[in-house]
């Protein structure tokens, strides 16, 4: 009796992205060291305060990686292909991205046929059929909504691993962009296997914190203070003298 051997699978490294057009936050988590890129929506960009190509422009310039950018529009194919051709030339990091529609997705495969090198990711996906539908049309992302339909409907949205499940067998490159809320949400959809998490800087923020933690360190802090109070460690190389052998 023979085996098949077990096929290695590659690693994948989780991408996290901030969700916002303020340059000051995406600078800011940028400083953190923890963002890949950003994304952004109409509503966001409206909100900048500024005309819009100025406002995409300087989302551009913060980001550490890639920028998602919507089309505006959803129920006809030929705007939404102008105005992809319009943001892809715009700039070569830019993802765009076409609202999960008929017409949407006649515009993926279109593009795609046009040219296999532009970039798409299909958004305001809802449901594990639509997301079927965003692969089996070509584009490069699919953008799940499941952390505003989670809000929605005040309960969990599974669906990143039949999802995921779907892409791995029918052999689907599409990578999953999930939108996370809470920290509860963003565990469960990276451990379900999405590629990529956008988040909003008020729940990014939350990813950092936690009631134990602060509790923990507020006990060492007391614990060195009654013995050592206000001293540190040394900043700074240690003398020669002082270094032991290793």
């Amino acid at each position: 009796m023979t085996f098949s051997k077990t096929k290695k699978r590659t690693p994948k490294v989780m991408q996290l992205f901030l969700d916002s057009s303020d340059p000051k936050e995406i600078l800011t988590a940028r400083e953190w060291g923890v963002i890949d890129g950003v994304t952004t929506n109409p509503s966001l960009i409206a909100r900048a305060g500024t005309a819009m190509e100025a406002a995409l422009r300087a989302v551009l310039e913060a980001s550490p990686g890639p920028v998602f950018c919507q089309v505006i529009g959803w129920k006809e194919v030929e705007p939404l292909k102008a105005q992809a051709r319009w943001l892809s030339a715009f700039s070569n990091r830019i993802i765009v991205k076409i609202p999960m529609s008929v017409a949407g997705i006649t515009a993926v495969r279109q593009l795609k046929q046009e040219n296999p090198k532009i970039k798409l990711a299909v958004t305001a996906v809802s449901t594990v059929a639509q997301a079927f539908l965003v692969a089996k049309a070509g584009a490069d992302v699919v953008a799940l909504f499941n952390g505003p339909l989670d809000l929605e409907q005040d309960e969990p949205v599974q669906i990143v691993a039949p999802i995921r499940a779907i892409y791995d067998r029918s052999g689907f490159t599409t990578k999953i962009l999930s939108a996370g809320r809470f920290p509860r949400s963003f565990g469960e959809y990276a451990a379900d296997g999405t590629d990529i998490i956008t988040i909003r800087m008020e729940f990014m923020k939350q990813l950092f914190e936690h009631s134990f933690t602060d509790k923990r360190m507020q006990g060492f802090l007391s614990d060195w203070q009654k013995a050592f109070g206000d001293k540190t460690w040394p900043a700074g190389a240690q003398p020669a003298a002082n270094r032991k052998k290793r």
